[in-house]
């Protein structure tokens, strides 16, 4: 949400000066639907032949790519993430503008 500088001290008739209650209601979990779910992807990858993860800027890929041994590749978004002399670490991902030889390894 925006909100010009030269609109948020005007005063209208609809604005109420007391914040408006909101609540959300709590998230619930369905923790054999969970855990069938992480099963079900840890088979698939176990089944892989040669995995490679590609993270975001969301994710905390180094510890990820740490702990499960695979090539690891960063969307631009998450390139300052992730030091180039990890282990792991196999390029920059963009598509067909992606480091030498990553886009052939993620594709």
């Amino acid at each position: 949400m925006s909100i010009s500088c030269n609109l948020a001290g005007i005063p209208h008739p609809t604005f109420r000066p007391e914040p408006i209650p909101i609540s959300f209601p709590p998230r619930f979990s369905n923790q054999m639907a969970l855990e069938a779910a992480v099963e079900a992807a840890a088979d698939l990858l176990d089944k892989a032949v040669k995995t490679v993860m590609v993270g975001g800027p969301k994710l905390r890929v180094a510890q990820a790519a740490d702990a499960s041994g695979y090539a690891l590749a960063v969307m631009p978004s998450a390139k300052g993430l992730v030091p180039e002399h990890h282990a792991h670490f196999i390029g920059t991902y963009w598509g067909s503008v992606s480091t030498a030889f990553c886009s052939e390894i993620v594709e």
